[in-house]
């Protein structure tokens, strides 16, 4: 189809209006083709990232297989032969220095002895024993004969028993004296109202024992029992303290 000259615009503004659009419409282009090329390198950088952490987790996988079940096969590589060969050449050169020793007996005495039978271990002496009897009612003590049965012997055996941990509330009471008689009017230096004063606490303004807080650090450092867990377990007790009183009492050491 022949170009017609006709057809072009005289108009120079109009002209100049058309460059313009057309040439934002082109760097409106090259900037969309620059974000694209630029989310086709993130992801080509973020799949280079997941096949590494893949072949780390395969490599970690492959250990841990090794770990537990041994080679899957019994060949050696080609460091590992060197690496025996150079133990056999340090053993063969220790026989050669090392003297031959002399040829003995076949059969070497050794002192007889006896072999102990595995048994329990015995509970620590200073623990308290409570002794609970079993004993048969006093109708199966009459023999068929009508005789009285005669204790001969007992059979015992011990048990390990706990004692949960036993909660209870000390009430610290201060009682208070006064003169009721002159109320304080004699002049005398002292307070006019006496009062024992509290014992010193390990954190100050604490709802919780020096016993307490004692029994609740030492599950949490020599136990690894953290608070959160003593918490539930005093719940279940029906006591209710937040942890922060837990927090609060630990940062006041």
């Amino acid at each position: 189809m022949p170009f017609d000259m006709n057809s072009l615009l005289d108009d120079v503004e109009e002209l100049k209006r058309i460059i313009i659009f057309e040439k934002n419409k082109i760097l409106e282009y090259q900037e969309q083709l620059q974000l694209q090329r630029q989310k086709e390198v993130e992801y080509r950088e973020e799949l280079r990232l997941q096949k590494l952490k893949e072949t780390e987790h395969l490599e970690q996988i492959e250990r841990l297989k090794i770990q537990l079940f041994g080679r899957k096969t019994e060949k050696w590589s080609q460091i590992e032969k060197d690496q025996g060969l150079l133990f056999n050449e340090i053993e063969s050169s220790l026989r050669e220095d090392s003297p031959e020793p002399e040829e003995k007996s076949l059969f070497t005495p050794v002192k007889s002895h006896t072999r102990k039978k595995p048994g329990r271990k015995p509970f620590p002496e200073y623990l308290p024993r409570i002794e609970i009897l079993h004993d048969i009612s006093e109708s199966e003590k009459t023999c068929a004969c009508g005789h009285t049965l005669s204790r001969i012997g007992e059979e015992k055996s011990e048990k390990l028993d706990i004692i949960p941990a036993k909660i209870q509330v000390e009430v610290h009471i201060c009682p208070k004296y006064a003169c009721k008689h002159c109320e304080g009017t004699s002049g005398e230096t002292v307070p006019v109202v006496r009062i024992a004063p509290v014992p010193n606490q390990i954190a100050e303004k604490s709802m919780l024992s020096s016993g307490f807080l004692a029994y609740t650090l030492t599950q949490k450092f020599a136990d690894a029992l953290p608070f959160y867990r003593q918490v539930g377990i005093l719940q279940r007790s029906g006591v209710d303290i937040s942890r922060s009183t837990f927090q609060y009492c630990d940062s006041s050491f």
